[in-house]
């Protein structure tokens, strides 16, 4: 467990994640570098937030067992763009498979804005 979620954590940190909470958005995905889409909410189940020793915490799971495994296997040691709408809230570089039908965002982002996240992912 420890070995994923550190994984997913340095595969995901957020970097610069400022932005204005009272926006609508409707839609998280991840895309290549070549603005590509590879997931949407849509490809998720569900998401939830935790908060450990001060940080806050995204973790969300896909519907396919294999989906994080796929996206993390094409695109090892290429950046990939994390959205929040329209608006790119982490470009973290993929520096292994993912294996679980999870991953983790750490990043810094406040509590208000991960909430946000995880909702448009449970609409």
């Amino acid at each position: 467990m420890r070995l994923i979620v550190s994984a997913l954590a340095a595969m995901f940190l957020l970097v610069g994640c400022q932005q204005d909470i009272n926006n609508e958005y409707s839609e998280v995905s991840i895309q290549d570098q070549d603005g590509q889409v590879l997931v949407t909410s849509s490809d998720f189940k569900g998401a939830s937030i935790d908060e450990n020793q001060g940080r806050v915490l995204v973790t969300a799971n896909f519907k396919g067992s294999d989906t994080a495994e796929e996206v993390t296997e094409q695109h090892l040691n290429e950046k990939i763009y994390v959205y929040l709408g329209d608006k790119e809230i982490a470009s973290p570089t993929v520096q292994t498979v993912i294996t679980s039908d999870s991953i983790q965002i750490a990043g810094d982002f406040t509590k208000e804005e991960a909430e946000q996240f995880v909702d448009v992912i449970n609409q």
